[in-house]
């Protein structure tokens, strides 16, 4: 792999390898690890800050379904892989009962779980602000391949969800992450649809010893006060339009 176009990030277990997807290209990701995909040894939390700004901003149509395809598990579904359902909280429950099914990544996801979500204008992508989000940059490299840049690989689907998906935009931004387990401190970099993961600061294994930082308590008490906030209100009302489910 050439050396302008592919960047190896080494990550304690795990070693990342990026494929960049310049604007009108359709690039990979691939994950090596021995272990499983980054991370998932041991549950951990990674602190994330910052934006990946996307131009021209997301319609609609293309918020409704990135939100749709964050909240829901991204496992094996009959559907395939861009399968987003309504009601992810619905979809959960119904899910659950195919166990093998329900832990198996679908096919050329990086992870179970997608954290990035679009701003309510559509003009950015950011985290979620969720605990234990896996394979970050994976993550969005995939989006900008499948959902977003020209070329994107769900233009040639034939799925009526990307029916009004323009596949015309192009992101540039940093997120800076620092990993709660190893206080790896990295940059999630985006230029042109090229997608590539700078380290700052190595992971340090004896970071376990060191205790909770400052901050992080903080952060966790702040989180904390916010879902028995979340928890006290009444239930919203579910909008009267969404993602529409796809017929076979």
């Amino acid at each position: 792999m050439a050396k302008d176009l592919a960047r190896t990030v080494s990550t304690g277990r795990s070693r990342l390898w990026i494929t960049q997807s310049p604007v009108g290209s359709s690039g990979t990701v691939g994950i090596a690890n021995p272990f499983g995909n980054r991370g998932q040894l041991v549950g951990y939390t990674t602190d994330m800050i910052g934006h990946i700004d996307v131009h021209p901003p997301l319609n609609q149509p293309e918020q409704l379904y990135l939100s749709a395809f964050r909240k829901s598990r991204r496992c094996r579904r009959p559907g395939g892989p861009y399968d987003a359902p309504y009601n992810p909280a619905a979809d959960r429950v119904e899910l659950s009962a195919e166990t093998d099914d329900y832990n198996a990544v679908a096919v050329g996801q990086p992870s179970l779980w997608c954290g990035w979500t679009p701003c309510w204008d559509g003009c950015c992508l950011a985290h979620d602000g969720q605990e234990k989000f896996y394979s970050s940059t994976g993550w969005m490299a995939y989006l900008i391949d499948h959902f977003l840049a020209p070329g994107a690989h769900a233009r040639r689907s034939g799925l009526d969800w990307f029916e009004d998906f323009t596949f015309d935009h192009t992101l540039n931004g940093i997120v800076a992450c620092c990993r709660r387990d190893t206080r790896e401190l990295y940059l999630i970099r985006v230029e042109q649809n090229a997608v590539r993961e700078e380290v700052l600061w190595p992971a340090d294994p004896r970071a376990a010893d060191y205790g909770v930082l400052p901050y992080e308590a903080a952060f966790d008490q702040w989180n904390e006060g916010s879902r028995r906030r979340m928890q006290r209100r009444p239930s919203a009302k579910a909008p009267s339009a969404g993602v529409r489910t796809q017929t076979p």
